[in-house]
């Protein structure tokens, strides 16, 4: 062979390769972009997208359950195997904690502690150990603790789920307790309910529908018993029987069951109860919100129960 065809021989041969390179190279490249794909989405963990619907708070009664916004939570001593008796008035003062299907608690909580009960209305309300948990209206801000103590039946929650019944020593109201609008005295006739100052209080029996009818002359002897903000009810009442109305004259006035509630321009003090029986149509009021028909001289508690 000349050396002219050798040479050729050599450039063939040297394509040859070359081309069979290239072809291996591009396998290559082709192999490598199918390992480097993105992989697809994952899908969802179990339990994300659920609804945070309480949480671990600090107060000065300890670390305490609260829900949305960092408001306070409460349980009701009358609440009794986990069974919520909150309804009507009494769930507009104390809202229950109502919750959907997918709900969940916050770092720091054991989520075995917390389940739901089925309320009348076939709400489902969120239950903390054996107590069906609840908001108090009275409370604005979060760190309020206004309810604690409210009638000795409502207080804040631990994150143990038990009931912390101790006395709030500062923070959401400032130390102090809570002003009561209402509160239990004795008084000749028993038990009755006295305002803040522990004036006696009165219903009128005209009132028979749960307005309040007394103005003019009338409210200057008999001063409806005005409330700023919620009612807040001292020992041994139940805070269900009280609501408010609208006054005769303006303001929101306390009602104890259908009645509102008045002082009487002719008591000078705590004790006094110099308008019992005042033209037949005036009565002090009992802890259940009835009127107490029976003259001082009585010496007796017994509730007229036609009203």
């Amino acid at each position: 062979m000349n050396k002219t065809m050798r040479k050729r021989t050599l450039t063939t041969f040297a394509a040859i390769i070359a081309l069979a390179l290239t072809a291996a190279a591009c396998g290559d490249k082709k192999d490598d972009a199918k390992t480097s794909a993105p992989a697809p989405p994952t899908s969802q963990s179990a339990g994300s997208g659920a609804e945070v619907v309480v949480n671990k708070g600090t107060s000065d009664l300890g670390d305490i359950l609260v829900g949305k916004d960092g408001m306070t939570l409460y349980g009701f001593t009358q609440d009794i195997d986990g069974v919520s008796t909150c309804s009507g008035t009494c769930a507009d003062a104390w809202p229950p904690v109502l919750v959907g299907a997918n709900w969940s608690v916050g770092p720091g909580l054991d989520s075995g502690v917390f389940s739901t009960v089925k309320r009348d209305d076939g709400s489902e309300q969120l239950v903390a150990g054996k107590w069906p948990l609840y908001y108090y209206s009275g409370d604005t801000t979060a760190g309020d603790t206004k309810g604690q103590g409210s009638g000795d039946v409502w207080f804040v929650v631990g994150t143990d789920a038990k009931l912390i019944k101790k006395a709030a020593t500062g923070g959401g109201n400032g130390g102090q307790t809570a002003a009561q609008s209402v509160k239990l005295a004795d008084s000749p006739l028993g038990k009755i309910l006295v305002d803040g100052e522990g004036k006696t209080l009165y219903g009128f029996t005209k009132d028979a529908n749960g307005t309040p009818t007394c103005k003019g002359d009338c409210a200057t002897t008999w001063p409806a018993e005005l409330v700023e903000g919620n009612p807040v009810v001292g020992d041994g009442l139940d805070s269900s029987v009280f609501t408010l109305v609208d006054g005769a004259n303006g303001g929101k006035q306390l009602k104890a069951g259908k009645w509102p509630l008045y002082n009487f321009a002719g008591d000078s003090g705590p004790g006094d109860v110099n308008g019992q029986g005042s033209g037949g149509v005036w009565f002090v009021v009992g802890a259940d919100g009835k009127l107490i028909k029976n003259p001082p001289a009585a010496q007796s508690s017994q509730s007229d129960s036609d009203y």
